[in-house]
């Protein structure tokens, strides 16, 4: 596919459909997508909690890119690229430890835990050690939450952080802990995955679970007639007032977020089977109002917030027609497993629905890539996926 008929591909893009097949299927798309996408927005890495003293490292990866994040010993959260400065080899070959420092298995060049150059075997006299210290990404902590960005020029986060300081205070993001981490591994494209997650047209038919829980699987106007008796009833301090600056509505050399407050059905209080409450309260939270919050940043960066507990989502590609979502429970970090929460029960929602998500998605694969598949209508309950489309379209001509 030549860059004319990619540029074609965008153009003849019909609003209110999904995209064409092209889209989901050609390399030259894809690398587009990691150059102008992946290479340039904010995206959750992990959480503080992952490294607690200095020295503690793990990786994040997509596609062909590796990273380390690692704490110095003047505990700052520090991101460099796993790769050697001398030929290129990965540095880390294990997923997550403790070092001293960095030291490359192949020619065992040495690295600081600020990514500095220390040892070079045998090298001449005029080799310069500050000039071959390792890639840095740029790195920005949300609380806990550990976001990098590899862009040269990184967007702002500056705008979203001042927005939404209050709710970050009250959830106490600060206070939280990362207690579950797991990978589900999806053999489709990265779009196909992240659309999903986008719309809850599918929700009522492919997720039970979620539907007796969260009022979002219900049609347009009755959800809004049971938001507004929701925010009509509602006494307690959590911000309700939506912001809505993500993906095309983003500002200019800004970051996209969004915020949201959103009804869970009458009587539930947490995402748990029966809506049961799972921890204790999350920062200065002090009940349960039948509420969630839904907080996104970065086009593949998303948390659900209960009262008593949150729950990250993060899709990455791995190649054109493999991905990855890696799901996140967070507590409030003076909760104790067996006591506060039980972590079957903690996990039991998000589990269940992403692996019937795994399932929609590699089957929603195999139908884009039959010859008779054509773009189909976009719903009603399908406008947040078109915000999405409008701007990754409009990425891809960057």
């Amino acid at each position: 596919m030549n860059k004319t008929y990619q540029l074609e591909l965008v153009d003849n893009y019909q609003p209110g459909y999904s995209l064409a097949q092209g889209f989901y299927k050609s390399d030259e798309i894809y690398q587009k997508e990691i150059n102008n996408i992946f290479l340039e927005n904010w995206m959750l890495a992990g959480h503080a909690s992952q490294i607690p003293e200095h020295g503690d490292f793990f990786l994040f990866e997509f596609d062909k890119e590796s990273v380390i994040i690692t704490r110095t010993k003047e505990g700052k959260i520090k991101a460099f690229l796993n790769v050697c400065r001398h030929r290129g080899s990965l540095i880390c070959l294990e997923k997550k430890g403790n070092v001293r420092a960095f030291t490359c298995p192949y020619h065992a060049w040495s690295y600081n835990l600020d990514g500095e150059l220390l040892a070079a075997r045998l090298m001449n006299d005029d080799f310069d050690k500050t000039a071959n210290g390792l890639h840095q990404a740029h790195v920005e902590c949300i609380g806990g939450l550990i976001f990098i960005s590899l862009a040269k020029d990184p967007l702002s986060l500056k705008s979203m952080q001042d927005d939404l300081k209050d709710t970050f205070d009250l959830f106490g993001f600060d206070r939280m802990k990362l207690v579950q981490q797991k990978s589900y591994p999806i053999n489709a494209n990265w779009k196909l995955a992240t659309e999903n997650y986008q719309e809850c047209y599918h929700c009522s038919p492919s997720h039970k679970e979620y539907s007796k829980i969260h009022a979002l699987a219900m049609s347009p106007s009755r959800l809004e007639r049971y938001r507004e008796a929701y925010l009509a009833s509602k006494t307690n301090t959590i911000r309700t007032t939506p912001v809505d600056l993500y993906f095309d509505l983003a500002n200019e050399g800004d970051e996209g977020y969004q915020y949201g407050r959103d009804p869970l059905l009458e009587g539930m209080k947490s995402g748990t089977n029966g809506g049961k409450a799972a921890s204790m309260f999350l920062g200065n939270v002090t009940d349960y109002d039948g509420g969630s919050s839904e907080f996104m940043v970065g086009p593949v960066s998303f948390f659900l917030i209960y009262n008593d507990h949150m729950v990250g989502y993060r899709f990455l590609p791995l190649s054109v027609d493999t991905c990855v979502c890696d799901v996140f429970w967070f507590v409030h970090e003076d909760a104790e497993d067996g006591q506060d929460y039980n972590l079957d029960q903690l996990t039991w929602l998000w589990d269940v629905t992403t692996q019937a998500d795994e399932e929609i998605i590699v089957n929603n694969q195999k139908g884009v890539d039959s010859h008779f598949y054509s773009p189909g209508k976009l719903s009603e309950m399908e406008d947040f996926q078109q915000n999405f489309l409008n701007w990754y379209l409009k990425a891809l001509k960057k």
